[in-house]
């Protein structure tokens, strides 16, 4: 491997060496977020992927810095946590036999890399570390279920996978894939090299130019000075995700562009607006800023870190929000259907032949933002952490004044998009605005990924083509085309699974997340209602969708009782991770003393739990029961 055509290394090749991850090495970290984006990246390349259709080539994984050591085994001094996670999915696709990777003095995880090689089954090797419950490995013991069960965008419409769920000749494609076609660049170091300071030096490295970087000059390379500055401006605040764009464009904002109070959208005042040494030239004159009293554009440091600072998240990065956008502009403005795909690896990096007017499109861009901004739910709150509290906040920027040194300035605040604060009609619109942020945080916490939204993408469309003249949308015809989507993905699940004789209420660990979310919103619509036919809605109390990722069987699968439906839904709920992980094997009365945080099913699984001081086959037909009594009522409960 020290040879220097021997850089580029299949994973076949790869794993032909042994690696040890020293001491100074932390121990594997990784969640959902890097393991998922793994999978995701070698689906999408892969044959069965959306990237790989037709010939596949190569695809470099990233690289993997080594130090030799003597007895000839390799320290991983850079990749360890990506090797890793590799190491495990390659375990799981049957690539490896045995353990290509050791720990340096950490037995707990030398343990559990002999049992992922040694235990007879994957379950049964799942299910002894979540009883071990060894903080230690805590995230190795987490990463089997991902491995396992994370669902895979397959790039087609509405459509997700897991490795589980594939077919042997679908696995035995992605295999073929990992093995001679993935590759890894590894960079051996010297026998002599200081590995601290190598360290030092790759902590302080420069960021690489990012794709959207290259296609904002190619799009800026015909503009004129006073265009391209414009462009560049609008450009730079689309992708600042995490803050309003009336915040980010505060001299724009101040020439009209977001209206007299910061909450519509005048495109017109890109074509107008004049820039003069990369400042805007000042429409107003001496008398006008006396007779209003009001002073723009003199906030100090302190007033624009003020103004910028947000503890709201976007539920996209830019470089996949450009991908939704170019889609957009392509699909409604040139008619180019599916002219772009919803993932930002795919992002070209050459001038698009759909984008004719560089102009026309930092427009759109901005309206598409300005909606985002507007209809799109945010999150407050660590969304990694998924024990914590976190919210959801639909807003929409309102003028706020403010005095300072005896002068009046204006700063954008936010106030819930479907609140006018004087209507009589007040609760009903905030019943609709709760309403959205339920319906749109429970297809966030499914399709978590920023790739392959094509539920955002849908809503978007729709919006753009609605607003054409103005950007407000009613509340009530927002809901309606969101709850239509999502009861569209509902139907072709239901139709999917049929089609493969599977029955999807009786999927256990295989069951849609969705799905379980969908059912939770359900019974929060029937608990809204005055008189529900629904057993136990009145039940249902206020709830916040969290990123739970694990399908837990409440009467546990080690639980012998061949009578029992164990995979029913009846039987099933969603929980995180590390929570699934902590109860394993509980029983159903010990589980159910948890009571604060519960999404609706799992409430309800819960209380009966403690009323009848069991959970059993009667119980859990009777909830199954009731799932299909609830699913009955759809078009009862939803606006379609």
């Amino acid at each position: 491997m020290s040879k220097v055509e021997q850089l580029n290394r299949t994973i076949e090749e790869v794993w032909r060496e042994r690696y040890v991850v020293p001491l100074y090495q932390r121990n594997f970290a990784w969640t959902e977020d890097q393991i998922g984006q793994l999978l995701q990246d070698l689906y999408d390349h892969s044959p069965n992927g959306y990237l790989g259709k037709g010939e596949c080539d190569n695809y470099y994984l990233g690289s993997l810095v080594l130090l030799q050591r003597r007895d000839g085994i390799w320290e991983v001094i850079d990749g360890q946590q990506r090797l890793t996670a590799l190491h495990i999915i390659c375990r799981y696709l049957g690539i490896l036999s045995s353990p290509r990777i050791t720990y340096d003095s950490r037995p707990s995880v030398e343990r559990f890399l002999d049992g992922l090689f040694n235990s007879l089954s994957w379950d049964t090797f799942k299910s002894e570390c979540q009883r071990r419950i060894d903080g230690k490995i805590a995230r190795l013991t987490e990463s089997l279920d991902i491995v396992e069960s994370y669902e895979i965008q397959t790039g087609e419409i509405k459509s997700s996978i897991t490795l589980k769920g594939m077919s042997d000749g679908e696995k035995a494609l992605l295999s073929e894939y990992i093995r001679n076609k993935v590759i890894l660049v590894c960079t051996p170091l010297p026998e002599d090299t200081d590995v601290a300071a190598y360290f030092e030096i790759m902590n302080n490295r420069g960021e690489q130019l990012q794709a959207h970087e290259v296609i904002k000059a190619l799009l800026m390379s015909d503009l004129g000075t006073s265009q391209r500055y414009i462009f560049s401006t609008v450009w730079d605040a689309c992708s600042q995700m995490d803050i309003p764009i009336q915040k980010t464009l505060s001299k724009l904002r101040n020439k009209g562009l977001f209206g007299e109070q910061f909450d519509g959208l005048n495109l017109e005042i890109i074509d107008n607006v004049d820039f003069v040494g990369s400042s805007i030239k000042n429409e107003y004159t001496i008398d006008r800023i006396l007779d209003s009293g009001f002073t723009y554009d003199n906030h100090d440091a302190e007033d624009m870190k003020e103004e910028t600072d947000t503890d709201l998240k976007s539920i996209i990065d830019f470089p996949n929000f450009l991908m939704h956008a170019m889609r957009l502009y392509a699909e409604a403005e040139k008619k180019m259907v599916n002219a772009v795909p919803l993932n930002a690896d795919k992002m070209p990096v050459t001038k698009s032949e759909f984008i004719s007017d560089s102009m026309d499109f930092i427009k759109a861009l901005l309206r598409i933002r300005v909606l985002f901004d507007r209809y799109v739910v945010k999150i407050q709150g660590d969304a990694d952490d998924e024990e914590n509290d976190l919210k959801w906040r639909l807003q929409r920027p309102s003028k706020y004044e403010y005095n300072k040194n005896g002068n009046t300035y204006f700063r954008v605040g936010l106030v819930n998009t479907f609140s006018n604060g004087t209507s009589t009609d007040n609760d009903e619109r905030e019943d609709i605005n709760n309403r959205i942020v339920k319906l749109e945080s429970m297809l966030q916490v499914t399709f978590k990924t920023p790739k392959y939204k094509e539920w955002l993408y849908s809503v978007l469309m729709w919006m753009y083509k609605e607003t054409k003249d103005n950007i407000n949308i009613e509340h009530d015809s927002l809901l309606r085309v969101i709850e239509q989507w999502s009861l569209n993905y509902y139907e072709m699940l239901q139709k999917k699974w049929d089609s493969e004789s599977r029955p999807l209420l009786a999927a256990g660990t295989d069951t849609p997340r969705f799905l379980l979310n969908f059912i939770d919103y359900l019974y929060w619509l029937a608990s809204k209602q005055e008189k529900s036919i629904v057993r136990f809605a009145n039940k249902i109390s206020d709830f916040q969708f969290r990123y739970y990722n694990s399908v837990e069987h409440h009467l546990p699968q080690s639980y012998k009782n061949t009578d029992v439906d164990m995979d029913s839904i009846g039987n099933l709920c969603l929980i995180s991770r590390h929570k699934n992980s902590s109860l394993n094997d509980k029983g159903p009365e010990e589980k159910a003393k948890i009571e604060e945080g519960l999404q609706p099913k799992r409430l309800i699984m819960y209380r009966i739990t403690r009323a009848k001081q069991h959970w059993g086959k009667v119980e859990i037909e009777e909830h199954q029961k009731d799932i299909e009594d609830l699913l009955d009522q759809i078009y009862n409960l939803l606006s379609v």
